[in-house]
């Protein structure tokens, strides 16, 4: 754990942060080549990205808050931290999809394609995003008795380094999406990969995660679970992923078929 890498004429360098920016440079860069395969120029990319991340910083903090309202309820000199202190990364994701249709329609081009260009990147970024969480001392995992057991500040014992275990899985998805890429690039069907393996992978990362912070301090063993459900709230969201991928996939293999049929009755 290092939340603060280095302090700049006093002022305290957040590692979350740091890696927050590195992950998106780094998504940006693998979009940027990606772009002409899907029909779509750089500055397409550029100008996508930065819709998407200020409104996905935006959105990651306003769900944080709304998820964890029991301790900002009573600490809300901490609502406006732009520490990057606090962030989910859900929110992020569903902000800054709202970010890309906006742009798309402003700009005018198919907001699926766009999608597809940044579906790849999103799954390294957020692999990236979590080693901030682990130098940030966040998104661990529970007890742990093996060789690979993480120190967490503030507690007595050894966790899982759940966010590692995230983040390989989402690299690992990365590779399966960039393979299938390799032998068809079709319309939605990126993004809909991405969603369903992003899902997947965070549907078991729960398993491992101990909960928020504020539920650890008060020595909950596991992340709050929804109603009588044997899963968690956050569970609930990765099987919505997963299935908003599924229908993406059911749409574009229809507007396919609907393609071929009128191609076929104009021949």
């Amino acid at each position: 754990m290092r939340p603060i890498l280095f302090h700049v004429f006093g002022f305290p360098i957040h590692s979350y942060g740091v890696m927050l920016l590195i992950a998106f440079f780094v998504a940006v860069w693998i979009a940027r080549r990606r772009a002409p395969r899907f029909g779509l120029t750089p500055q397409h990319v550029y100008d996508a990205a930065f819709w998407a991340l200020i409104l996905g910083v935006l959105g990651a903090r306003v769900l944080f808050i709304v998820q964890e309202w029991k301790y900002y309820s009573t600490h809300t000199h901490e609502l406006l931290s732009w520490q990057f202190a606090g962030l989910t990364s859900f929110g992020g994701v569903i902000f800054g999809i709202l970010g890309l249709y906006l742009y798309s329609r402003k700009a005018k081009i198919s907001f699926m394609r766009v999608m597809d260009v940044l579906a790849a990147p999103f799954l390294i970024a957020h692999a990236i995003g979590r080693v901030g969480c682990l130098l940030n001392g966040c998104c661990y995992g529970g007890a742990c008795d093996l060789p690979w057991g993480i120190h967490v500040e503030g507690h007595v014992g050894l966790f899982h380094p759940a966010q590692m275990y995230d983040s390989l899985m989402n690299v690992a998805a990365f590779g399966i999406l960039l393979w299938r890429e390799r032998k068809t690039i079709a319309y939605g069907r990126s993004i809909s990969l991405c969603l369903m393996l992003h899902g997947t992978a965070r549907f078991i990362y729960e398993f491992w995660r101990a909960g928020s912070d504020e539920q650890v301090r008060e020595g909950l063993a596991t992340s709050t679970y929804m109603g009588s459900l044997p899963i968690t709230d956050a569970q609930v969201a990765a099987l919505a992923l997963v299935l908003a991928g599924a229908l993406i996939l059911v749409y574009a293999r229809h507007r396919e078929n609907s393609a071929r049929k009128v191609a076929a009755v104009e021949a």
